[in-house]
């Protein structure tokens, strides 16, 4: 199971969702299964994978293909 920050998720068609960024540094609204919502933070059971590159900080709605820069810096 992955461990994600509560304020990287979104909603996608009534259901959680996360913006990934796939390979060629474009961004994807990913569909995924929550195990348990905690106080900060989400337990995701299933939709991600472990080394996925989730957005989690400074989301101001991206569009699905848009591209992006990770700062390497705040990689985790």
């Amino acid at each position: 199971m992955i461990t994600l920050a509560g304020s990287a998720l979104f909603d996608q068609d009534g259901g959680p969702a996360v913006w990934a960024i796939d390979a060629n540094s474009a961004v994807r609204l990913k569909p995924i299964t929550i195990a348990c919502y905690e106080t900060d933070r989400v337990i995701i059971s299933s939709g991600l994978e472990s080394g996925d590159v989730v957005v989690t900080a400074d989301v101001n709605r991206p569009h699905d293909k848009q591209k992006v820069r990770v700062d390497e810096g705040d990689k985790k």
